[in-house]
């Protein structure tokens, strides 16, 4: 199961990327690619721990349909959920949106507020 896992970890890692590239089109797109980008180390993290869905889902008091949900970038996780969810798989709550901030990527866009691009 580990080798399995493996496999599935590094074919993970390859899909951030080309979801990093579609960051800074707009707004509702840098929502989507958060969802996504969220649920792809999500479903990282879960693999490399060697825990189901299921398990996760129990953990933290909702379904594994959530679960699924969450990995594939459909629902953005609440507050409180992210805090279970990285004591559960013991990660620092960051991992979850480390591949945007690790690349420079910002929220705030250059629209009266004072902050520059999308990007450093």
């Amino acid at each position: 199961m580990i080798i399995k896992n493996q496999d599935k970890i590094a074919e993970i890692s390859h899909l951030i990327p080309p979801n990093l590239n579609m960051f800074g089109v707009s707004d509702h797109q840098n929502d989507k690619v958060l969802k996504k980008i969220y649920g792809l180390q999500l479903k990282k993290m879960r693999l490399m721990r060697g825990y189901t869905q299921t398990r996760v889902a129990n953990a933290v008091n909702v379904t594994f349909q959530q679960i699924q949900k969450y990995e594939k970038g459909v629902n953005a996780v609440s507050i409180i959920n992210e805090l279970k969810l990285s004591e559960f798989l013991n990660c620092d709550r960051n991992y979850f949106v480390q591949p945007i901030t690790e690349n420079g990527y910002k929220f705030l866009t250059k629209r009266g507020n004072g902050y520059g691009n999308n990007r450093d």
